[in-house]
């Protein structure tokens, strides 16, 4: 069975689907294979991570991901804010897996949607909600505050009502990833901090992992 946008399987075994391809005269009603190169937010088994999408068409799509996932898992995948897909995995090999939809979808039409949204006045890169607690230092010494949600450029963080924008700051999510940033703003004990150094997406591939 083909799986539209998938590859058809674990890159290994698309080696020799790539030669027998070549040789195969075009034919007008096979899907569509694009090439893209988008952040996601995935989430599945209990956990929630960004990963990277390579491919998509009206089937399925190839991503990679830091989330242990086997074939049959529920997956669902948030390419933007509005625009959330849902389906299972197909097939998973080397921190790759291909997404079978649930129902079949408009590729093209998508990605001109998350084309205009990108370039809106008001994007936003994709949050990831989670509760834990970060150690930050500052000028105002050192203080614990609870993690709303967190994205590549940025969080949100309840503290204790001190933060000030302009605030420089020194975050530790993690015992080997720390992070300097600046708070933005602030509003009823709740502050923005915007990182001076982006988070990977590697970074970000799982909540629990953190």
């Amino acid at each position: 069975m083909h799986i539209d946008g998938l590859n058809a399987g674990p890159p290994e075994k698309r080696l020799n689907q790539r030669s027998d391809a070549a040789a195969a005269p075009e034919r007008r009603g096979t899907p569509r294979l694009r090439t893209v190169y988008r952040v996601a937010r995935i989430l599945a088994a209990g956990d929630q991570g960004l990963a990277r999408v390579h491919n998509i068409s009206d089937g399925g799509l190839m991503l990679s991901t830091a989330l242990i996932l086997g074939p049959g898992d529920p997956v669902q995948v948030d390419l933007s804010e509005s625009c959330t897909l849902t389906g299972k995995v197909a097939w998973s090999s080397e921190g790759r897996c291909g997404i079978e939809f649930d129902a079949p979808i408009d590729s093209a039409a998508i990605l001109k949607q998350l084309y205009e949204e990108r370039h809106a006045v008001d994007w936003r890169p994709l949050r990831l909600t989670h509760s834990m607690a970060l150690h930050v230092s500052s000028a105002l010494g050192s203080q614990v505050v609870m993690l709303r949600d967190i994205s590549q450029a940025g969080m949100k963080v309840a503290h204790d009502g001190r933060f000030t924008p302009g605030l420089p700051v020194k975050l530790l999510l993690g015992p080997d990833l720390e992070r300097r940033g600046v708070v933005r703003w602030t509003k009823t004990g709740l502050a923005g901090i915007f990182l001076t150094d982006i988070l990977s997406v590697e970074e970000l591939g799982s909540l629990l992992a953190i």
